[in-house]
């Protein structure tokens, strides 16, 4: 799959549905979905997207806000899944909630979500109760209500961030995580033990930020997805600018291997001028008024092919915003015009 862009960066897909045409048009920034770490599901016909709302910044924010939309551009707020106001003042989960993904897995749903308590510190495990880690909430419906089921403790017993689960071939589902707040940081996993929504083992470390590298400043933002066996492992890094690199292995432990084309894509601005990754090259791109983009997933689109979901942000915009575009794999590898925007 390779697509050229003109224009407009403005991009039609025709597919059947029930012997009909029907268009699907698409065109960044979406601006109607200000969510930072944006993760959306597709669902019986609809498009449902959670992801770290503002305020970004300063601790608080107001919980997990759930949005929907028939055509992927136009969004709305449904509901809130987890509404912070109404959470006890005792609770670990709190404030400042981070990064949360919605998964159909074995016909529930499972909202993961990355928080904290200011009451406590971020990373101060031995003599904060509060620090920032992984929940999970569970409900029957994708619409919830949802029940947060590490209600007492949180899932994992470092600080941490940026949960994310995988379900495997054979049923089994897996927790991929980073680590928060060190001076060296890791994307972790572990089974997850889905009944009682707790880990099965000690975490593995799987890949760590590089000094002196692009992904040398820390690593975040995993999120995994398998293709003709070969196991893909996205990552985010904020070295320089923002970007999205990805690593692959035979196995969900690994040995995981870094493409030699990270990032992967990426934006950072220097001088009034934007520049941009593309499988390991930068590129100057003056028109290109958004930076900052990077935390992406992948979803399903309404063409049947692979979607990445990511956040950016415009210039003389405060809020992010989010973008979409098609990737594909070409021996093993990931390829994406990514990002694509309006001129």
């Amino acid at each position: 799959m390779k697509i050229s862009f003109i224009g407009y960066f403005l991009l039609v897909f025709l597919f059947s549905c029930n012997k009909n045409k029907q268009e699907f048009i698409y065109q960044n920034p979406i601006v109607s979905l200000d969510l930072r770490d944006s993760h959306i599901v597709p669902y019986e016909g609809k498009y449902y997207a959670v992801g770290t709302c503002p305020p970004y910044w300063g601790g608080v924010n107001p919980g997990v806000k759930l949005y929907v939309s028939e055509n992927l551009q136009d969004w709305r707020f449904d509901r809130m899944l987890i509404d912070a106001s109404q959470l006890d003042s005792t609770v670990w989960y709190k404030d400042r909630f981070w990064a949360p993904e919605l998964r159909k897995i074995n016909n529930k749903f499972y909202l993961t979500f990355n928080c904290q308590n200011n009451s406590g510190g971020y990373g101060d495990v031995e003599n904060q109760k509060h620090f920032h880690a992984c929940g999970i909430a569970v409900a029957d419906s994708i619409t919830g209500p949802y029940k947060v089921m590490t209600h007492d403790e949180p899932l994992t017993k470092f600080a941490s961030n940026d949960l994310s689960l995988f379900q495997d071939e054979d049923g089994k589902v897996y927790a991929f995580f980073n680590n928060g707040w060190t001076d060296l940081h890791h994307i972790y996993v572990a089974e997850l033990d889905l009944e009682k929504c707790c880990l099965k083992e000690e975490p593995k470390k799987l890949i760590s930020q590089e000094p002196g590298k692009w992904d040398g400043a820390g690593i975040e933002g995993s999120h995994v997805i398998k293709k003709d066996g070969i196991y893909y492992l996205f990552y985010s890094s904020w070295t320089r600018g923002y970007a999205v690199g990805y690593a692959t292995a035979q196995n969900v432990y690994g040995p995981w291997t870094k493409s030699a084309k990270n990032p992967l894509f990426g934006a950072f601005v220097e001088n009034d001028t934007t520049f941009l990754f593309k499988e390991g090259k930068i590129v100057a791109d003056p028109a290109c008024m958004i930076s900052g983009i990077g935390h992406n997933q992948i979803f399903e689109g309404p063409d049947g092919n692979y979607w990445t979901s990511y956040h950016g942000y415009v210039k003389g915009r405060n809020e992010a915003v989010t973008l979409i575009d098609p990737i594909w794999f070409e021996n093993g590898e990931i390829k994406t015009n990514t990002p694509t925007y309006s001129r």
